[in-house]
């Protein structure tokens, strides 16, 4: 898994993607100039998340699959700032929003191993970053849009 950011994000955009990136245990490399075509390279076949930008704040997530078809498109607003926290193993992904089962496919390979002590949590309309129970931030999903096939994603 790869996590990167829009073209010139904010500092809030960056803070997100790097404790994003930490959660999951995956590579954040900084996008500068790099095209769309350099970034699904970079991903080598697994999977991309890209942190998009509304009003310089962090406003969507964009999962890409291998060949860089956009499988999920997320538009989030933060409702808490990351607290720090240490990675031991992959999260496990819980909560009674219909997008469980979705996210625990899209990141089935990125959190075998995974233990109790981290948790993705999405319930109602949002989506909380647990570790051993404490809330380490929280995401708010504004809506989201499931692609099928080679459909584009352009935000």
């Amino acid at each position: 898994m790869l996590i990167t950011s829009s073209r010139k994000p904010s500092a809030s955009t960056r803070t997100l993607c790097k404790h994003l990136a930490s959660f999951f245990g995956c590579e954040y490399p900084n996008r500068g100039k790099m095209g769309m075509g350099e970034v699904i390279d970079l991903a080598q076949d697994s999977l991309l998340i890209i942190i998009g930008e509304y009003h310089g704040n962090p406003g969507s997530i964009v999962f890409y699959g291998p060949g860089g078809h956009c499988l999920l498109s997320l538009y989030i607003s933060v409702l808490s700032v990351p607290a720090s926290y240490s990675r031991t193993s992959g999260p496990v992904i819980e909560g009674d929003n219909e997008l469980v089962p979705l996210m625990s496919e899209l990141l089935s390979e990125d959190t075998e191993g995974s233990s109790q002590s981290l948790v993705l949590d999405i319930s109602g309309n949002t989506m909380e970053f647990k570790e051993n129970g404490k809330v380490l931030f929280s995401l708010r999903i504004k809506s989201y849009m499931v692609y099928e096939g080679d459909e584009d994603c352009s935000l």
